[in-house]
């Protein structure tokens, strides 16, 4: 990886924001494989490999003669976010497709609870894993685990600290600074010269998405006449994000933007702003996900911007490369999300089917 990331997740965002869940937040039960599996030592991913640009575009296809029977473990962070549950749509699709049985579980936002999943999983001998850490940090040693026994993972939608990275094979999902810094742009060009406070409601504190997120907007805004006054964590939940919002248009009525981490808060952001006799045109929004409520944010003119996550192609993806990783095949270390970003001059005529 050539960037540095941190994390603490969020999912998230994706957890995200990176920072988001599918169904019922149970775990799959942990059922012992029917025959041990053979294991090999897990591929090494291409070195200095430039990321491949599109996920679903770039990964190639793998055939389900390759894939089916396989067993592979599937570890979210919060199966209960909402970005996470359309990713998890598009690992089930691809797993499906392929013939793979999936074992899936949740960490519901516990990092030492998904360290314990992983170690299960590592012990049922699975084929290999998908993870969408609750923490990128404190996973690593799970992961190191898991590599050890031959059992290859692919990190998807966020990242694992670089710290860990020589344990994964690759990682699916966006370059969170590089989002960041999308949203300071589209910020800069609506502001103008006069530019303005600006506020922050980021996902959950800690996390890579959150950090990178805040990193990229303040390295493209730096030097300008935009100020951020606040930053604050709403853990990418709706309601935290609205009773923030409040709390920052009270103590500073005068705001001129705010950046928020994604979709799912940006709906609370939107609730509180017209709670308070804000409108669009009073305070201008820039948010990211790309999730059909953005886009209708967009459109009705509550928001400025929304830039796309296209969390099912993640999922998709990762299945997809991890096959390919378990069969030996080379894989990419980085398959990179494009970042494309909704405003009023392309919303309506941008591909719904992209959005989730």
């Amino acid at each position: 990886m050539k960037r540095k990331l941190l994390s603490v997740l969020l999912a998230v965002t994706l957890v995200a924001g990176m920072l988001t869940g599918c169904g019922s937040k149970e775990e799959a039960p942990a059922a012992e494989p029917a025959s041990e599996p053979a294991k090999t030592a897990a591929p090494e991913a291409t070195p200095d490999a430039a990321p491949a640009e599109s996920p679903a575009a770039d990964a190639a296809q793998t055939g389900a003669d390759s894939a089916s029977g396989l067993k592979i473990g599937v570890c979210y962070c919060m199966l209960s976010a909402p970005a996470v549950k359309v990713f998890a749509q598009g690992i089930q699709e691809k797993a499906k497709e392929l013939g793979v049985e999936l074992i899936e579980l949740d960490g519901g936002f516990d990092a030492s609870k998904q360290t314990d999943q992983i170690n299960s999983l590592v012990s049922q001998k699975v084929d290999g894993i998908v993870l969408n850490p609750v923490d990128g940090t404190s996973i690593i040693p799970a992961v190191k685990a898991a590599k050890e026994a031959g059992i290859p993972v692919v990190m998807g939608a966020m990242d694992i600290d670089e710290s860990g990275r020589e344990y994964v094979v690759s990682f699916v999902g966006a370059d969170d600074k590089d989002v960041g810094a999308a949203a300071g742009k589209k910020m800069l060009e609506t502001l103008g010269d006069k530019g303005g406070k600006v506020a922050i409601v980021e996902g959950t504190a800690g996390t890579s998405a959150a950090t990178l997120r805040t990193e990229g907007f303040e390295e493209a805004v730096k030097g300008s006449n935009i100020e951020v006054v606040t930053k604050l964590s709403a853990d990418f939940d709706k309601a935290k994000a609205m009773s923030i919002t409040e709390d920052i248009l009270t103590k500073y009525p005068d705001l001129s933007g705010i950046w928020v981490h994604d979709d799912t808060m940006c709906v609370g952001v939107a609730q509180a702003m017209k709670s308070m006799g804000y409108s669009g045109e009073d305070l201008k929004v820039v948010s990211y996900n790309g999730s059909k409520n953005g886009a209708d944010m967009v459109k009705s003119g509550e928001i400025v911007a929304t830039s796309v996550q296209p969390l099912v192609d993640e999922g998709r993806t990762s299945i997809e490369v991890l096959v390919k990783a378990i069969n030996g095949e080379t894989v990419e270390t980085w398959y990179k999300d494009k970042i494309d970003m909704l405003d009023a001059d392309n919303v309506d005529s941008y591909d719904p089917a992209l959005l989730w």
